[in-house]
């Protein structure tokens, strides 16, 4: 066993990825977007936001894949009301929400996780992170097989 990194791992395997791309990136932009959202009662699991000049950005965000119907027209009016070049909504998603046994302090504590996901060929397609908490956006056919493993490896009393 690597150790005990982790304290345990719960898996929310019905989650949507929403990415609105090329936002304009400006003070205010991401309150509007959340906040519209709340309003319209829907409730974000993870964000994530990359930088892509020219002051523009991209910001994803994972819901429950149940809300992406009602959802559907809200993005599409945000897409034209903060210049959003590009809409993707990737359905078949799952949400591993990874508890660090100590946060994730320890040197090289998420270089471990990540490989293992790398040694099953599985893309992470969102990271959240806080000092104590992973919130990793993967395909949700791989979520079983990869949460076993982490369970294997990280969290103690786990392993084999």
């Amino acid at each position: 066993m690597t150790g005990s990194i982790l304290s345990s791992i719960d898996t929310k395997s019905q989650i949507a990825k929403v990415t609105l791309y090329g936002v304009f990136d400006q003070q205010g932009v991401a309150a509007q977007i959340f906040s519209s959202l709340g309003q319209q009662g829907f409730n974000v699991e993870a964000i994530t936001t990359t930088q892509r000049g020219r002051k523009r950005a991209d910001i994803s965000f994972a819901v429950p894949e149940q809300d992406i119907p009602r959802l559907t027209r809200l993005i599409h009016s945000m897409k034209v009301r903060f210049g959003a070049r590009k809409v993707s909504i990737d359905r078949n998603r799952a949400l591993l929400i990874l508890y660090g046994a100590k946060g994730f302090a320890a040197p090289g504590a998420a270089g471990q996780i990540f490989a293992k996901f790398s040694e099953l060929g599985i893309n992470i397609e969102m990271i959240s992170s806080s000092l104590s908490i992973l919130a990793l956006v993967i395909p949700r056919e791989k979520a079983g097989a990869i949460t076993e493993v982490l369970k294997q490896e990280f969290v103690a009393g786990s392993g084999a």
